[in-house]
């Protein structure tokens, strides 16, 4: 491929600061227990609260529980499960009493500062206009005013890039659309050299004031703009002078405007430069969370951003900026991402080995960290650096691109990064189904390894470009979605689900989640809605249909209504009496069984009760359920009614008539037996009535010869004889006369 010519005219020269406010350095929480006042010091970047609530809690349960605290702080934006609220001029007394109080909610997950982020790595250099990051001959051209020069280089020092584009066309000719979320300031979408590479939702009707896809974002055609919360992702003011549309002083998006012409501006259009990935079909989605003069953003818009990226389909997400502040919230945005993220590592030149920089600094498998070098291959004073935490470096200084209505030049790892993500984009427009750790496994695999980097980064280089896309025996494909089985058990009064997961491919499961109802993929937006299952067991309260869903990594998702069957069969109660043999008391032995969801409750009551009338929870007389058997004494007879209840809600009840009703005479089925060593004999008796309730004993005039258990089974012991006398507790008696031979 030609290289793109730079036309030779005055360019404005865009202008932008770094404000790195000191704050206390904040390590990754794991639970609420570790909030604390010195976690919360009110400073310029901590404005705000981000409160994480459980996924099931509507936003009025949301508001209702924040109610007693509006007194306080005054809640400005509710998304997803996420309440933003703002400080204002609280007192240090009052914020420790907010989160100490905040932090006992069991419904809210975490409650963190909704930090500012800082762009990474912006400064005024008007440097050269020629892209020594494509090809380093030794020297380049830059621009300094009206005025060009040559810098001295280092050959080689570049990302062998026209050898990628020709190899690419050559040999590849890949087709795949590419979508690159861009999560900075704003980006000029009209830009002669980038409107050719614009993502363009086709779902939505423009200016028809109305959401036509459905997404929660009205006429967002060329993404979103979640500084100020509406769908104008460029600002811009005319110069009457150049007779161009510039960068509002006001909203300055000349930094994401830079980003996306290293990535994607237009080649061999006669005009400005040519991106990375310009020889693949690459879509740039404008996220803009930066805003104002001073470029400024919040996590709560970064993770807005993240989702509505991951909802729309996104590929890649680069993020040229960060915080030395941990936000749990962003972490988890990141890592349920189908994206790969390609972050900047910061430029205050230090290690962030012992002070991070988030996100880059976070470690998960589908986020890929980058410093920047010069063009003679070392890092720059400012490049932040460090052996575990950052993984790879990337040209960025005196990096030329496009800004609002013109071109200028840039430095810092905000202009590392998307050349890290152009080379990205070119591997995932080989073809459907590949996922992030695979493209960043080839990404630093077959990098240009640079000794001035060693023990500096996790892999001490920059990416060759032409050795990525030359590597397809590295590429991964997972074109299988991954699978969910469920099995429904009862844990007390919840519906338990047990669930068995399982990716057939390898680009490993991403999300699971579910919805209350039938519903179709789609519905859970590539996975940014829906309740998230954590674990493999999932504990509901109400039966019915849900639908489940499961997405890996490449893209692949799965999504099936399940009736989850609720525990509709009562308790089984069975019971015994027995009266005592002086008849001055029975004892009354009850068993419930439930094999569902099991036995809560379990009663008696004198009379012949209803089931109503054991609503009163004061009404009846407990039993234990903690055995298999109970058995509770009376000390008269008549109507005893036994209530069970199990933990879904089911009721019954069993009446027992307990009588006493005495034998007025006994027969057995034998009054003589004769029996041999080692064998044995049943006496059956026969009272009279035949409902008496008498007890029967049994008794061996020689159980030398002749043993009986009170079952009445006679056992043969020695020869001889013996006589068994069977009596009933009324007084009837009958005796067997037994032989043994």
């Amino acid at each position: 491929m030609n290289k793109t010519s730079i036309p030779k005219f005055a360019l404005l020269l865009s202008s932008f600061f770094l404000f790195f406010i000191s704050i206390l350095t904040m390590s990754p929480a794991s639970s609420l227990s570790c909030i604390s006042e010195e976690i919360f010091c009110l400073s310029d970047q901590t404005s705000s609260l981000l409160i994480r609530f459980d996924e099931t809690v509507t936003k009025e349960e949301m508001l209702n529980l924040l109610e007693p605290y509006t007194s306080l702080i005054t809640i400005t934006d509710c998304f997803d499960c996420y309440t933003v609220c703002d400080l204002g001029d609280i007192s240090k007394e009052s914020l420790s009493f907010i989160l100490s109080s905040l932090s006992r909610i069991p419904k809210i997950r975490l409650v963190e500062p909704n930090y500012e982020l800082s762009l990474c790595g912006v400064t005024n250099d008007p440097y050269s206009d020629t892209q020594w990051p494509v090809q380093n001959s030794g020297s380049y051209t830059h621009i300094s005013g009206s005025s060009t020069g040559i810098t001295n280089s280092t050959p080689g020092i570049d990302l062998n890039l026209p050898a990628a584009w020709e190899c690419y066309n050559v040999k590849q000719n890949a087709k795949e659309e590419v979508i690159v979320a861009v999560i900075d300031t704003g980006i000029d979408v009209t830009h002669p050299d980038l409107v050719k590479h614009m993502f363009i939702n086709t779902a939505e009707v423009p200016g028809d004031g109305i959401d036509n896809d459905g997404n929660g974002y009205i006429d967002d055609i060329y993404g979103w703009d979640f500084y100020n919360q509406d769908n104008t992702v460029c600002h811009y003011e005319y110069n009457k002078r150049l007779g161009l549309n510039l960068a509002s002083p006001l909203d300055d998006d000349d930094h994401g405007t830079h980003i996306a012409g290293i990535i994607a501006a237009t080649a061999d259009n006669g005009i400005g430069i040519a991106g990375v990935a310009s020889n693949v079909n690459v879509k740039i989605l404008p996220l803009k969370i930066h805003g104002g003069a001073n470029g400024k953003g919040t996590v709560a818009n970064a993770v807005k951003a993240i989702k509505y990226a991951t909802a729309m389909g996104a590929d890649i997400c680069n993020m040229s900026w960060g915080s030395t502040i941990y936000s749990e919230a962003l972490e988890q945005a990141i890592r349920e991402s189908s994206m790969l993220f390609v972050t900047a590592a910061g430029n205050d030149g230090s290690n962030n080995d012992e002070v991070p920089m988030f996100p880059s600094s976070l470690n998960l498998d589908n986020l890929i960290s980058v410093t920047f070098i010069d063009s003679n291959g070392k890092l720059d004073y400012d490049s932040n650096y460090g052996s575990s935490s950052v993984d790879i470096a990337a040209p960025g200084s005196d990096i030329f691109s496009t800004i609002v209505g013109s071109y200028g030049t840039m430095s810092g790892s905000s202009m590392a990064a998307p050349h890290v993500t152009g080379i990205a984009a070119m591997l995932y427009a080989y073809c459907p189904h590949l996922y992030p750790s695979n493209i960043k496994e080839i990404i630093v695999s077959t990098m240009k390894t640079l000794p001035s980097l060693t023990n500096l980064l996790k892999h001490p280089g920059i990416p060759d470009a032409f050795a990525a896309v030359s590597s397809l025996d590295l590429i991964k494909t997972d074109p299988f979605p991954p699978e969910i089985a469920i099995k429904t058990t009862f844990q007390k009064d919840m519906l338990q689900l047990n669930f068995t997961k399982a990716d057939a491919g390898s680009s490993g499961i991403r999300v699971v989640k579910y919805a209350v109802g039938k519903k179709d993929a789609s519905s859970f937006k590539h996975g940014t809605n829906g309740i998230s299952i954590s674990g493999h067991s999932l504990q509901l309260t109400k039966a019915g249909f849900y639908t489940f869903y499961i997405s890996d990594y490449a893209g692949n998702e799965t999504a099936f209504s399940y009736y989850v069957k609720d525990d509709t069969t009562a308790p089984e109660i069975i019971t015994s009496y027995q009266v005592s043999d002086n008849y001055k008391s029975i004892s009354v032995t009850v068993s419930a069984v439930d094999e569902d969801s099991g036995v809560k409750t379990l009663k008696y009551e004198k009379g012949a009760c209803s089931i109503q009338d054991f609503k009163t929870s004061s009404f009846g007389i407990p039993l234990s359920t903690n055995t298999d058997k109970t058995s509770f004494s009376l000390k008269e007879p008549g109507l005893y009614t036994i209530y069970s209840a199990d933990y879904r809600g089911n009721k019954t009840i069993s009446i027992v008539n307990a009588k006493i009703i005495k034998a007025t005479n006994l027969t057995l089925n034998r009054t003589k037996k004769t029996l041999r060593i080692g064998t044995c004999f049943r006496l059956w008796p026969s009272l009279s009535p035949s409902d008496s309730t008498d007890q029967i004993a049994y008794v061996s005039s020689n159980p030398k010869i002749v043993t009986v258990n009170q079952e009445g089974l006679l056992t043969a012991i020695s020869k001889g004889k013996a006589t068994i006398t069977v009596t009933a507790s009324g007084g009837a008696s009958k005796k067997c006369k037994v032989t043994v031979k």
